[in-house]
């Protein structure tokens, strides 16, 4: 960690970040001890460490006093300047979205910076001290802009990007004089000051040099009890904590800290690595203003499975899924996966707030973000709403009890690891005492509260219940708690129809007059707070061992899914089979024999859809079946040939495909059926379908002396992707001006020619990094267009945009250019006005347009 610096180091340094002589700093710090600022001390090396306290009165009184005399003044009537209610807006931004029609997104009412109980020195040291620490850096240079003090009134401000409708504007957080505060000398015309002083201006310090200075400071919290470095939202967080110090949980809630603060070193590791996660935006008015990540694996088929999985505390989605393993699983067992992730400034943990009634009620805060979430997932994929689960540990599982409950019409299952019982508590105090000592009620009780949360009548979700039995952060009872509730609401009684053991943990199963399993438990003896995990597990391996991921030998992932009933997919797509016909294909297996292996597809084969097309760069060529040169074959399928080998299975069509006791020779016969051509009818609606030949797909990537369709100055084709196989590249751009005072607009694209038809979109994925926070008339720009219209674009004036994780932009309409062969084009843009750089640099992948082909008038 930076600092160490003495309090004449200190100085030296601040000097040369702010421009200012050294002589002149010194001759403040003089100003400081002589006018009772600060405490006297030794002088040169022998001087006390300069603390973010320290940094912050010599920073008030540099930036605010407009001579040296006026130092003390400036520090003692700035500090104490005390935070107005509404913020205003200001003119730098970055927008998101086509310039024709600015995407929208939900609009914060607080900031995202939790200032209210802050005065200006205080919140002025917090940002030093977020400074000092790798894990809240970040947080710092994305949410704040910088600082200004006015010198002509004493006013100061933070400046701080928030999102509304579209765009990410500057919201200045302003400082002014309180009630009985008193001016500065300055400004004091009884004190020989001026009322209106005239040129006095506003000197205002960026976020970069911000953080330079804090990181010279040295913190005196680093041997307190673990605060897990949230900086402002530490003014939520130690209400938090004195609230639970007034209690009898006090030692569980800082052995639970300590473990935060674990969990939360491990979750930043993870996040310095690439995902397999791609964000998504503009799901909805997201009333709890949540994050949106999902994993979507390669050709998954029309009509596949969604599990939605919930973090916990200090954890992020690309760490759950890291550490759960649920998008290998996903990999394996064909589903889409929808991993919502929360906002610090929500919650000062990032805990799913699961115990507040406005965020736990249906159709409102964090639970209806995550329906919209799970809506946008539906539409997007083309996902079974019939099929929608979820689950989360600790936070996420308590948050998925309040999901089943609030939406039983949604969710088809659920598992809850380590969590609690849907309506356990209703505020923070109440929070502390379900997880820490439990909640216990009668049945009847806990029932009620889940039929009173929606007018759902039935069915209602199945459960899996985990917990660990010496789980110290959240009281196993919780585990009993919840098989209460849903055994009451199933109906169902309080013994299990069946008890045994799995993988050497006791397991219970609670099932239907029928005999399905619609309630189980498992118990994790010996195990802490965590996901049970089992880490050698060989086809039951997921995940990775890591705070609160517990390697124990039974992977809670893959049970949970196999509850579910996921795993089902797996066995049938090797048997070409689809799982709504599983009753059918029961009935009547002894009529139509298996297909051998070289007859059936994987599931996702045949089911992949062919009205979207790949038009991702690549210079190698793409090596998948999706290049097939068969002219017949979409995806590399012989569609003809399957449907022809299903009908001679099914003996309706004679002479083909493999018939009971066969050789395997093929027939020559008549394919005709009653005196009907089906072998005509079956290859003239293939034809009409477009799914043949190439009517459905996109000019070939690589042209006949195998260079790249894309052309272009400025940009890159990168072959290996965190998102993508080896053999698949992304393009990446570059645009920079100001360099050796090469200043004026740089522009650098990339394009290619797309024939699209009569209904097309697009969709693709991106990370930008764009640099435009030289001055207030700096810019930078990415761009989509199509014949030189802009259809989608990011643009920051003024400000730095970073997409840390993978943004996926879909359903981009194409319809003013169909019918006809366009220019597709990525481009980055930079302008500076000065000596100083501007950069924009975008990173795109999985670049698909999805034509819809109209058959007859329809679609």
């Amino acid at each position: 960690m930076p600092g160490g610096l003495r309090r004449y180091e200190f100085s030296e340094q601040l000097a040369g970040i702010l421009g200012e002589s050294r002589r002149d700093l010194r001759f403040r710090v003089t100003m400081m001890v002589s006018g009772g600022v600060m405490e006297p001390g030794p002088r040169g090396r022998g001087s006390p460490l300069a603390t973010p306290a320290y940094g912050t009165n010599l920073l008030i009184g540099t930036m605010a006093a407009p001579q040296q005399v006026h130092t003390v003044e400036a520090i003692r009537c700035y500090r104490e300047l005390a935070p107005v209610a509404i913020p205003e807006t200001t003119a730098p931004s970055v927008v998101v979205g086509s310039p024709a029609i600015r995407t929208t997104t939900s609009a914060s009412t607080t900031l995202p910076l939790p200032l209210e109980q802050l005065r200006f020195g205080e919140c002025l040291t917090e940002l030093l001290e977020l400074a000092l620490f790798d894990t809240t850096r970040e947080i710092l240079a994305n949410e704040l802009f910088g600082i200004w003090v006015n010198r002509s009134c004493p006013v100061a401000a933070l400046q701080i990007g928030m999102w509304s409708k579209g765009q990410r504007s500057i919201i200045t957080q302003r400082f002014e004089l309180p009630d009985g505060g008193h001016l500065p000398a300055w400004l004091d015309p009884g004190r020989g000051g001026t009322a209106d002083p005239g040129l006095f201006h506003t000197v205002f310090l960026p976020v970069d040099k911000l953080i330079e200075i804090g990181m010279l400071t040295t913190s005196k919290k680093q041997k307190g009890i673990p605060m897990l470095n949230l900086g402002l939202k530490m003014t939520k967080f130690t209400d938090i904590v004195n609230l639970v110090r007034q209690g009898d949980q006090r030692h569980q809630w800082e052995e639970m800290l300590s473990a935060l603060a674990k969990v939360q070193a491990w979750t930043n590791k993870v996040g310095a690595q690439d995902s397999r996660l791609v964000e998504v935006t503009d799901f909805g008015s997201n009333p709890g203003n949540l994050r949106m990540f999902s994993y979507v694996p390669r050709h998954l088929p029309v009509g596949a499975p969604l599990v939605v999985a919930l973090h916990g505390c200090t954890q992020t989605a690309t760490a759950y899924d890291q550490g759960s393993g649920w998008s290998q699983l996903a990999d394996r067992f064909g589903f889409s996966l929808l991993l919502p992730q929360q906002h610090w400034h929500n919650n000062p943990l990032r805990c799913f707030n699961w115990f507040r009634p406005e965020d736990t009620t249906r159709d409102s805060g964090e639970s209806l973000s995550i329906r919209q979430m799970v809506e946008r997932m539906l539409l997007d994929h083309d996902l079974d709403g019939r099929h929608v689960y979820v689950t989360g540990l600790s936070s996420g599982g308590a948050m998925s009890s309040v999901m089943l409950a609030t939406y039983p019409d949604i969710f088809a299952g659920g598992a809850i690891v380590a969590g609690v019982p849907y309506h356990a508590a209703d505020d923070l105090q109440g929070a502390f005492e379900a997880m820490f000592t439990g909640r216990c009620l009668m049945a009847r009780e806990w029932g009620d509260r889940v039929r009173a949360a929606s007018s759902h009548q039935g069915p209602w979700p199945r459960i899996s219940v985990w917990h660990g039995d010496a789980d110290a952060s959240v009281t196993p009872v919780n585990a009993e708690e919840i098989i209460k509730q849903w055994i009451d609401t199933h109906g169902l009684s309080l013994m299990p129809t069946v008890e045994n053991h799995v993988d050497g943990y006791p397991h219970r199963i609670w099932q239907s007059p029928q005999g399905q399993n619609l309630i189980e438990s498992y118990t994790i003896t010996g195990m802490s707070h965590g996901q049970p995990l089992d880490i050698d597990g060989e086809e039951h391996s997921y995940g990775t061992a890591a705070p609160f991921f517990n390697d124990v030998g039974i992977s809670s992932t893959y049970r949970i899914a196999e509850f579910w009933g996921l795993g089902l997919s797996e066995a049938m797509s090797r048997e070409g089979i689809k799982p709504e016909d599983k009753t059918e294909v029961e009935q009547t297996i002894t009529v139509i024999p298996t297909p051998t292996s070289t007859d059936s597809g994987s599931w996702s084969e045949k089911n992949a859809s062919p009205d979207e097309t790949d038009a991702s760069a690549n210079s190698q060529g793409n090596t998948g079946k999706a290049h097939t040169k068969r002219t017949s074959a979409p995806l590399g399928i012989d569609v003809q040939e399957i449907i022809t080998k299903s009908l001679g299975i099914a003996g309706i069509l004679k002479g083909t495909g493999e018939a009971p006791g066969s050789t395997g020779s093929k027939s020559t016969q008549n394919s005709d059926l009653f005196g009907i051509d089906v072998q005509g009818i079956i290859n003239k609606s293939l034809d009409m379908a477009g799914s043949l030949a190439e009517s459905y797909r996109t000019p070939s990537e690589i042209d006949e002396e195998g260079k790249s369709q894309w052309q272009g100055e400025g940009w890159e084709l990168i072959s290996h992707s965190a998102n993508t196989s080896a053999t698949e590249p992304l393009l990446f751009g570059y645009a920079s001006s100001g360099n050796d005072c090469d200043t004026g607009n740089k522009v650098r694209s990339i394009s290619r020619q797309v024939l699209l038809g009569q209904h097309p979109s697009l969709s693709y994925i991106r990370r930008l990094n764009l640099n435009a926070s030289v001055n207030n008339y700096t810019k930078a720009r990415f761009s989509v267009l199509v014949d030189g219209l802009p259809v989608d674009e990011v643009s920051a004036i003024g400000m730095k945009h970073t997409e840390t994780e993978w943004t996926q932009r879909s359903g981009i309409d194409l319809a003013p250019f169909a019918d006809r062969k366009v220019t597709l084009t990525f481009e980055v843009s930079a302008h500076s006005n000065v000596c100083n750089e501007v950069f924009a640099k975008a990173w795109v992948d999985r670049i698909h347009v999805r034509d819809v082909i109209t058959v007859n008038g329809k679609n």
